[in-house]
């Protein structure tokens, strides 16, 4: 996937947040001198991943190092990039001038169907813009957690709920998410604490509802999930879209996904509703985060709802790809939302969005939750954001504490609003590089 910066060129305008740092005009005024052996400054893109030290690539070479591709000129000197341990960045005067753009992010999740965003846009626009508000509204809400939530009802599969969190407008749209295989069909059952509503995938709803399976895309093969359509008792319409990466029923480490809106019947009074969660079934042992030493790096994808500010407001499904930085000495974790992008058209939504720093607690759970900022249709956005630590690895009972590895996965949900703009509201899920 990495070309020369020549052939890179050719690309750029479908990639928005391409970072052009350094060109060399055809009138040779736009780099140092060849007798110039001074080091030129070269700004660095937040979550760039490069640790200290000298990198060189080959003239007419692109290269992958931490999160982004360092590609060297063709025809010209080798180029010579030094990363100082102050994080500050500069290159060789004497050599060719590198190119930098962040790092490709092949794990996608599959595109859904399409139907949920195709019915909401068929809604009145009174009720499209009032979806759109809820949007908004449970985007800048906290995450809420659900390990420490208790029922005495059980899953139809057996066993427990999975833990997680959950990003909505009231904390009695708390909820957790199951998968497991009924054959070969994937199921989901997701329980609504708050409510003891307890809803399954198994059933196919009566028309018109429906439930479609979500097929893998072969990048994340990993990931595969159902869109589910019913109509509720008081006739409002119900859409949610499910993914997990469950590979069968004896998978001990598995994440669910989910994003959801309900929308009021045609006579019905009852404003709508909009959500995401994030669980899995191997929450990390909150008491061994404390054991963990060193930094993580996560990198996975994320999807979810994306309202188009207008009037009335209309709807989008969109895919983004997710880098995370946890420091376990300092107890945070940190990192971005890149290349959003329309998941039917492939048109692009945001370049990136900041999850900024958020503490990791040791309570019930090794989860955290912060704030999200950035722009969406060139509007200042902010929001929220936070999730929970899976795979617990080498950190089991059997293995002293002092042996602990970082946890192998992290989920959860986020959401980001521009005021009088766009606002979103998704999931997502990353793994341990």
């Amino acid at each position: 996937m990495c070309r020369p910066i020549v052939e890179i060129g050719k690309f750029l305008p479908a990639i928005p947040f391409a970072l052009c740092l350094a060109v060399l005009s055809a009138c040779g005024g736009g780099g140092p001198s060849p007798k110039d052996h001074s080091p030129v400054p070269l700004p660095l893109p937040v979550g760039h991943g490069l640790a200290p030290g000298e990198i060189t690539v080959e003239a007419g070479v692109s290269e992958e190092h931490g999160n982004v591709v360092v590609s060297c000129p063709a025809g010209g000197e080798t180029c010579v990039l030094t990363v100082a341990d102050d994080g500050s960045a500069s290159y060789r005067g004497t050599g060719g001038i590198p190119s930098l753009m962040p790092a490709p992010v092949s794990l996608r999740l599959p595109a859904g169907q399409g139907r949920m965003v195709e019915a909401l846009n068929d809604l009145p626009a009174r009720v499209r813009n009032n979806i759109a508000s809820r949007v908004a509204a449970a985007a800048d809400n906290d995450v809420v957690s659900s390990t420490a939530a208790t029922t005495t009802i059980q899953p139809g599969t057996g066993g427990a709920w999975n833990t997680g969190v959950t990003q909505a407008l009231a904390e009695t749209d708390n909820r957790a998410i199951n998968a497991g295989y009924v054959g070969s069909d994937l199921v989901f059952e997701r329980i609504n604490f708050g409510l003891g509503f307890v809803h399954n995938t198994r059933n196919r709803p009566a028309p018109p509802g429906y439930l479609a399976a979500i097929f893998p895309k072969p990048d994340a093969a990993q990931w595969k999930g159902v869109e589910h359509f019913f109509v509720s008792r008081n006739r409002g319409r119900y859409y949610s879209v499910y993914y997990s990466d469950i590979e069968d029923n004896d998978d001990t480490d598995y994440l669910a996904l989910s994003y959801w809106a309900w929308a009021p019947g045609p006579r019905g009074d009852r404003g709508p509703f909009v959500g995401a969660a994030a669980s899995g079934n191997d929450p990390f042992q909150a008491g061994l985060i404390t054991a963990v030493a060193g930094q993580a790096i996560y990198e996975g994808a994320a999807t979810g709802l994306y309202a188009a500010h207008g009037d009335p407001a209309t709807f989008r499904n969109f895919g983004a790809g997710v880098r995370l930085t946890a420091d376990f000495d300092e107890d945070w974790i940190g990192g971005l939302l890149l290349d959003g992008r329309d998941s039917a058209n492939g048109q692009p939504l945001f370049e990136e969005l900041t999850l900024g720093n958020a503490s990791i607690q040791t309570g019930d759970a090794a989860s955290f939750r912060g704030e999200v900022s950035g722009l969406l249709d060139g509007k200042q956005a902010e929001g929220r954001w936070g999730g929970q630590f899976y795979g617990n690895g080498l950190a089991t009972a059997d293995i002293p504490v002092s042996y602990a590895e970082p946890p192998g996965s992290v989920a959860g949900t986020f959401g980001a609003r521009a005021v009088g703009g766009d606002s979103l509201l998704g999931v997502f899920g990353a793994y341990r590089e």
